[in-house]
Order: structure tokens, then sequence, then C-alpha cells
């Protein structure tokens, strides 16, 4: 059976856990997304750090224009050459996969450290990583950068929609699509229909092997501040959403083809 729908958004996150930036198209190549989590902050210890834990990090705002990857910090901006890759090779962890990644300069950490009042480093993935997808990977995509899951979120406004109207039956705030931190939204499906795919074609590129994404209160933080604004946001999703694993909301994919997807692609599920 297939069934369509449309994309009504596309985000890269190229800094894990700080601002995203808004695409009108979305390249994917062997790693998913282009720029998308290539870059992560440590701790001294070459330990991730999360929105979940470090709220600061949702104001550090993210921009590419030319070559340089541009990472605001208040009145401060950061400029991360794209091209170049990073001598200083160090392992790094993130949620128990320790793998290799380049250190950026010292003069970059410092400014970060500064700006989070701790002590950090922002890790590049480069031509010495590799975060192997294995059972999740295809013939096209085996390997991913610093996503939590696979390369690809994909998340469906009805489904937001169902959710919000439960918060206003509550006589609560509606939740925001943007804190679902997501790659691709789409639309024009019923709610939750995302739970039932088993590949799906968008514009260039066929996605595949799925896996439901389990929140955690990320999407109780907002996306400006990282302050929580709404715990009843997944207390409530919990209510239908909680299976084994978590609360989910949104799949995560690994492109099973490279290519080009555009605003307004169609979506195109396989059941």
């Amino acid at each position: 059976m297939n069934d369509k729908g449309r994309v009504t958004g596309l985000y890269i996150y190229p800094v894990k856990s700080c601002r995203g930036i808004s695409l009108t198209e979305m390249n994917i190549d062997s790693r998913g997304p282009q720029y998308d989590r290539q870059w992560m902050i440590v701790d001294e210890n070459n330990q991730f750090l999360t929105l979940r834990t470090v709220s600061k990090l949702a104001e550090i705002k993210t921009h590419i224009h030319g070559s340089f990857l541009h990472l605001y910090t208040g009145t401060n901006k950061i400029l991360v050459n794209l091209a170049d890759e990073c001598e200083q090779i160090e392992d790094v962890t993130i949620w128990g996969d320790t793998f290799k990644a380049g250190i950026e300069n010292k003069s970059i950490n410092e400014s970060l450290s500064d700006f989070l009042s701790k002590t950090v480093k922002l890790v590049r993935y480069q031509k010495q990583s590799f975060r192997d997808l294995e059972l999740a990977g295809t013939r096209a995509v085996k390997e991913t950068m610093f996503a939590d899951s696979r390369p690809v979120l994909l998340v469906n406004e009805s489904s937001l929609k169902d959710l919000n109207e439960k918060l206003k039956a509550k006589s609560l705030a509606p939740s925001y699509i943007e804190r679902f931190r997501a790659n691709i939204i789409i639309d024009g499906l019923p709610s939750y229909f995302e739970d039932e795919i088993k590949e799906v074609k968008i514009g260039e590129v066929l996605l595949q092997n799925p896996k439901p994404c389990a929140r955690c209160p990320v999407i109780t933080q907002d996306v400006e501040t990282g302050e929580v604004v709404s715990k009843e946001t997944l207390t409530t999703l919990a209510k239908d959403r909680k299976k084994a694993g978590g609360v989910m909301f949104g799949v995560n994919l690994t492109p099973a083809s490279t290519g080009v997807i555009k605003l307004g692609d169609e979506v195109v599920i396989q059941k």
C-alpha cells in the first residue's frame, strides 16, 4: 500500500544540541544530511554534551555561509572552516560509541568554554572518524555522525496536531515542531502514520530501516533558551505513545540512496 504526503520542513543541526538551520533543499550524502551533526561539543573527558543537561547549548546559533560554519555565542562569532580537517585526533564518546574525531583549534575551544562557563572542546566528524551503523546501515550509508541514532529523523505535522489537541483539552499551551529537532517534516498524512513506515521515497532519496524515536525532556525545552517550558508535553505524549524503549514520536531512518530532498517534494510511504 502506498500513501503520499509532502515535505513541509527541512532542517540540519551542524553542532549537536545547538540551534538548527532551516533549508529549502537538503543534500543527502554517504553520511546522511550534509553537515548535520557533523560537530559536537564535548567535556574535558571527551564525553558528549547535550541539551538535556546543558541548556545553554540552545543559545548557540549556527549558520553556514560560503566556506564557513558560523557559530554565534551572544555577541561573539566563531568561524569554522568547512573544508579544513583537524590535525589533532582523539577518541570521543557519544551514547556508548567511542571513535576518533578531530579536535578544533584552541581559540574555538576557549571561546566556547568561556560562553558555557566550563571546559569544552568542539569536535569534528572527519576522514578518521567512523561510527558504524551496523544493521541499521544500507548499501549507500553505512555510518552516522553525531546524531543520536540513524542519520535522518522524520516527524509528521499531523502527529503534532494530535498532541496539541490533547494539550488544549487540558488547557495547556501547544508544543512546536521545532522542539522535536527533526531533519524532515512532513504533512498530508494521518497522525502517527509514520509508525507504519517500512521505507519512504522523498525526492531523489529512498529511506529505510525505520526505528521509532524515543523522546526525552528536550521536547519540553524552549528552542532559543533551552529552558523547560512545558513538562506536560512529555507527560501528555506518554499517555498514548509510551512503548517498550520509551515515549515515541517520529521515526529515525537511514538513506538507501543519496541525492537531494526539497521543500514540497512528494513523500511516498511504503507500509
